[in-house]
């Protein structure tokens, strides 16, 4: 039900939005059709990129693919709020040519899976959306993946709030769209979760099928993208942080997780080595470069970013040209905030210093690897680049004040669907902004559906409404599983806790 339910949300953005409308989506559709027909890498060439483009010296390759695919790498409506897909001439002989790309160096794990759909029809528009359908459907596996561990929780619905807090819009249109970010999150929320289960419930009979779980995810957030490994790494010091060492000797008496973890290991090895032979880049880094600036002026300007990479994190789609709702990004900062307040306030000291890590991560990485790439490509961080660590704030937050009896005394029924209520009218809002972006106009009639200019596949009325359905359908789910769990484990103790407190009478 998971998997069905956010391959649909996944698979409407894609319907939702226009051609090419995906962040560097026309250079990752050409990777994926060049990986899928054998050419891992391409080879290297001098000829330019159209401006605005200026790759880092010796990024750019070429690669034989359908000579179509190389009229668009950069769609004209791109940074132009208000400006249709219509503009967009895509045209051109479908014979493969060599054609110059940014990505060619970019891991080929991702292009390989999504590219193979390219085989059954690779030189029009359908080829755009199988291959946007193919990362929905990694996308939900994984986010999927993580919210059936919590089934294995004692006492999940905060847990699952986490999960909820760790899906935001952006998550979504990016599963919608060709882009390995996309499973790369995924990945990292099912790591998360699988992980925080094992290290709070290690040593139970069924522990082989999550470690498989967690082994699977942890091998594809590895091997997605460049900075794989690192997430993975920390990720991992969090989880030993937040784990009691009875737990980590039963995992390590597992052949199930020894086995995995050799698994994992030879994936990070793997990853390595290709960073090292080919140092690939990110697609971002093609931006204007910089002029040579000092290090306390790239580390001012990296600082000052936060707060845009924060927002992007949560609803910034298209080529960051359209803003998710403000209610949309005060859902999210309103209950993220107020969980991480109670977990820095109630939870153990140990996990109070995890939590900081984490968060110390989220803001200390990024700037990193700002400073040291400035000086040849400029500013290039985004935030969907920071998901994979920063979608451990609210599951390590929820996760600590879950083995607290106040945390446990938070979650009401009245709690917990108002929270759910509050993130889906966020959800619906941000997919709906998106849509009358690409239909009107991101300024332009509130009523896109009435009068489009724009016509996705399906009509934008159809959209909308299946895209609440399916967005209330996802959340009430999410919760549902929490408190089914819950219920299920309640024992005399517990029982007697959540029975309603009966007001003895005042007297008069």
């Amino acid at each position: 039900t998971s998997f069905v339910l956010v391959s649909l949300l996944c698979g409407i953005w894609g319907l939702a939005n226009a051609p090419f409308a995906g962040p560097d989506e026309p250079a990752h559709v050409v990777r994926s059709i060049a990986v899928a027909h054998g050419e891992a890498t391409g080879t290297r060439t001098t000829r330019p990129l159209p401006k605005p483009f200026r790759p880092v010296a010796g990024s750019t390759r070429r690669v034989e693919v359908p000579e179509i695919f190389g009229s668009v790498v950069v769609p004209c409506f791109a940074h132009h709020r208000d400006e249709l897909s219509p503009c967009l001439k895509f045209e051109g002989p479908t014979a493969r040519t060599d054609v110059p790309t940014y990505t060619a160096e970019s891991p080929p794990v991702y292009y390989a899976v999504a590219g193979v759909v390219s085989w059954v029809h690779g030189s029009s528009l359908a080829t755009v959306y199988l291959l946007r359908f193919v990362t929905a459907l990694l996308t939900a596996a994984f986010v999927a993946t993580a919210i059936a561990a919590l089934r294995r929780l004692a006492d999940p619905p905060l847990v699952a709030l986490g999960v909820l807090l760790a899906v935001p819009p952006t998550v979504l249109f990016l599963g919608g769209t060709v882009n390995p970010s996309a499973v790369e999150i995924a990945a990292s929320v099912a790591v998360w979760t699988g992980g925080l289960v094992l290290v709070a419930r290690a040593g139970e009979p069924d522990d082989a099928r999550r470690v498989t779980g967690l082994g699977i995810s942890a091998t594809a957030l590895v091997l997605t993208r460049q900075l794989g490994p690192l997430w993975l790494a920390l990720i991992a010091l969090a989880l030993v942080g937040l784990a009691d060492p009875g737990r980590l000797r039963a995992l390590a008496r597992s052949r199930a997780a020894r086995r995995w973890g050799a698994v994992v290991l030879l994936a990070v090895l793997v990853q390595l080595v290709w960073d090292g032979a080919f140092r690939p880049v990110d697609a971002s880094l093609v931006e204007l470069a910089s002029a040579h600036r000092s290090v306390g002026d790239v580390l001012q300007d990296s600082l000052g970013a936060t707060s845009t990479w924060f927002r992007q994190m949560i609803g910034d789609f298209g080529w960051l040209d359209t803003n998710a709702p403000i209610v949309t990004w005060l859902a999210w900062v309103t209950v993220a905030g107020f969980v991480l307040f109670l977990a820095l306030a109630w939870t153990r000291r140990r996990d109070v210093a995890v939590l900081l890590g984490v968060l110390g991560a989220v803001v200390a990485v990024p700037v990193v690897i700002q400073s040291t790439l400035d000086d040849h490509a400029g500013t290039v961080w985004q935030g969907r680049y920071s998901l994979p660590i920063a979608v451990g704030v609210p599951l390590v937050a929820t996760f600590a004040l879950s083995a607290t009896e106040r945390g446990r005394e938070l979650t009401t029924r009245r709690f917990v669907w108002v929270v759910g209520v509050l993130l889906g009218l966020g959800h619906i809002l941000a997919f709906a902004q998106n849509l009358r972006r690409y239909t009107k106009g991101a300024t332009k009639d509130v009523w896109y559906f009435l009068h489009a200019d724009w016509e996705p596949p399906l009509p934008a009325l159809f959209l909308t409404v299946a895209y609440v359905v399916v967005a209330a359908a996802f959340v009430a789910w999410v919760l549902l599983v929490g408190r089914r769990r819950r219920r299920r484990s309640q024992t005399g103790a517990s029982a007697a806790r959540d029975e309603p407190r009966v007001r003895p009478t005042a007297p008069l």
